[in-house]
């Protein structure tokens, strides 16, 4: 699944003709540059193959005083036609993505000594606890922002709440299994941190709703 193509053609089929520069700018407003791993590099090297594929054609070039002339770029009707089966693949069929968790636990766990794969497993849990923390002030930017109204924007309020229902879920997983571990009982205060964070976000949710 080409995620880079997906957004570049979406990008163009919704605000229209756009130059590289543009559209990294809407990469970064949606933070797809973190969970899509979007860079800026992976974006222009798109731009070259969308080209090349005829899915998307200049339209012209500015450029602004000194600044480096910048090609702005359409959607073709090959180009729309590709979009549409990118969206089909991504959203009509459950892709399983990698999983560096997993082939760590049975590919590594066996082999190593048990205290130092229970703190590696408090650095991961931690490190979800924070990401719990984040999405929670995020999403209450949002909400006052308005960029996730679950009314007016709710495609954005569906991925919004995609993302925060898989992190919850790893702590999930953590709660029920680092136990097998040696890690932090099920009973705990990090851990009551982290159902306090869930609690907040779902409180939310249904005050957003």
């Amino acid at each position: 699944m080409n995620l880079t193509r997906l957004v570049v053609l979406g990008l163009l089929m919704e605000h229209g003709p756009r130059h590289g520069h543009q559209l990294r700018r809407d990469v970064q407003v949606t933070q797809a540059d973190q969970w899509a791993g979007i860079g800026a590099g992976a974006l222009n090297r798109e731009l070259r193959e969308l080209e090349r594929a005829g899915f998307i054609s200049p339209v012209r070039t500015e450029q602004i005083g000194r600044r480096p002339p910048r090609t702005i770029y359409e959607i073709t009707d090959e180009g729309r036609e590709t979009l549409n089966n990118l969206r089909d693949q991504a959203i009509g069929r459950f892709l399983p993505t990698t999983d560096p968790v997993s082939v760590a636990l049975i590919f590594s766990a066996p082999v190593t000594d048990q205290r130092i794969f229970a703190g590696l497993l408090a650095q991961h849990r931690q490190a979800v606890v924070d990401e719990l923390s984040r999405l929670s002030r995020e999403r209450q930017r949002g909400i006052s922002e308005g960029f996730l109204d679950s009314v007016n924007s709710p495609s954005q309020a569906a991925a919004f709440r995609r993302t925060e229902l898989q992190v919850a879920a790893e702590m999930q997983w953590h709660v029920e299994c680092d136990p097998l571990f040696g890690g932090l009982p099920r009973e705990s205060p990090l851990l009551e941190q982290s159902r306090f964070d869930r609690q907040l976000t779902s409180e939310e949710i249904s005050h957003d709703i």
